[in-house]
């Protein structure tokens, strides 16, 4: 035994979801994603034979710090996971030493915070704008009146106001930006209120559970914007099935590979290996991908600490890993300094599905076929990621 959650045989570490509460199921993903990196984990002998124990951790939403604060006295860290209101908890884990390696930071508190290294870094004064200067390239009219519409809460709020301010610099001009309530049930009103504005662009800071009936509302209305792109978290195969054929068309932007190409990439074509041998029922999502990279990100750190693995020897090895890319799964970034990839995959909903949209391996050779992460858009940081000043 070396510290909180290590003994002699088994290393303990949580995972946060907020999968019950107002939002059931919300970010289950990654509890599957971690469940099963557990599984595989231990297969393969765990980490220099200590026995990885995964315990699943439920925020409910709500309850976020009153987790961390449990976390605290139990794990060694926390691993994969994601709460939607972080900033409620974020102080308490700095506090009580307990390190963090999210499958993603949502809050600036906790994006900020000096225990958390991310694999897939989220900044608060950085944002990805690859995603909208190909819809201005591709587009252009869309983006002269643009709309967005977000869950009533202050991270969703933060969420939006990044983008908005990020897009801004790619030449959008934003005309409508609205609050929803969580599980909205009537979305006609801000329908018709875009359609009277006559937004061409959309997007929505929220989760995929609430884009379909939104979808649904605007076939009612007979109104649907030249262009809907959405956030990496609506890469679910449970939306294009829910919504059916009024998601057609629509474009998420991802920060790793696709799932429907698989066999073209072997880390992507383990995961989903993984993923179905321990939850056979689980629906792939993009942030259950995120979790996984966190936990062979944490793996990795652990691993290089030898048999005195503790939370300082653990972070002091997370810092120094500044090249990862989930073994294929992502763009390359820089861990260690919190350094986000610039790399991104456009993905449309066509017939009950995702296919790919952008690059393609032939009309966009010459960006498909990069070194930093083949397959992908990968401008450089100057160019792919803008900077935040609100």
């Amino acid at each position: 035994a070396t510290d909180i959650g290590v003994t002699d045989t088994e290393i303990h570490i949580g995972t946060i979801a907020d999968v019950s509460g107002p939002k059931p199921g919300l970010n289950k993903g990654m509890h599957d994603s971690m469940k099963a990196f557990e599984k595989w984990c231990n297969d393969q002998g765990g980490i220099l034979g200590r026995k990885l124990v995964v315990e699943l951790l439920d925020s409910k939403l709500l309850n976020y710090q009153d987790t961390i604060k449990g976390a605290c006295n139990t794990q060694l860290a926390l691993v994969g996971g994601l709460g939607v209101l972080d900033q409620t908890g974020a102080q308490d884990a700095v506090d009580c030493g307990l390190v963090l390696v999210p499958g993603a930071a949502v809050s600036p508190e906790q994006t900020e915070a000096s225990n958390v290294v991310q694999p897939m870094p989220n900044l608060i004064h950085k944002y990805l704008v690859g995603p909208a200067d190909w819809v201005a390239k591709t587009y252009p009219d869309s983006i002269k009146k643009a709309g967005v519409v977000y869950s009533n809460f202050q991270t969703t709020k933060q969420q939006s106001d990044k983008l908005i301010e990020a897009y801004k610099q790619s030449g959008f001009d934003f005309t409508f930006h609205e609050a929803a309530n969580v599980n909205e049930s009537n979305w006609a009103p801000i329908v018709v209120a875009m359609k009277n504005k006559g937004v061409d662009y959309f997007t929505l800071t929220s989760s995929f559970e609430e884009i379909v009936p939104l979808l649904a509302a605007m076939q009612q209305q007979d109104y649907k914007p030249k262009v809907i792109e959405l956030e990496t978290n609506f890469y679910n195969s449970k939306f294009p099935k829910d919504a059916g054929a009024t998601a057609d068309g629509t474009f998420v932007r991802l920060t790793a590979w696709p799932f429907e190409e698989a066999d073209k990439n072997p880390a992507m074509q383990q995961y989903l290996q993984a993923l179905k041998a321990a939850v056979p029922d689980a629906e792939p999502e993009l942030l259950g991908v995120q979790a996984w990279s966190a936990g062979l990100l944490f793996a990795t750190a652990a691993k290089a600490t030898g048999s005195n693995l503790t939370r300082t020897t653990l972070f002091d090895e997370l810092k120094k890993i500044h090249k990862w890319n989930g073994g294929g799964l992502q763009g390359t970034s820089d861990p260690g300094n919190a350094t986000p990839s610039t790399c991104f995959v456009i993905m449309e909903v066509k017939d009950g599905g995702f296919v790919r949209k952008y690059p393609l391996e032939d009309a966009d050779a010459a960006v498909y076929n990069n070194d930093v992460a083949k397959g992908m858009a990968c401008p450089s940081a100057d160019e792919g990621l803008a900077t935040l000043t609100g």
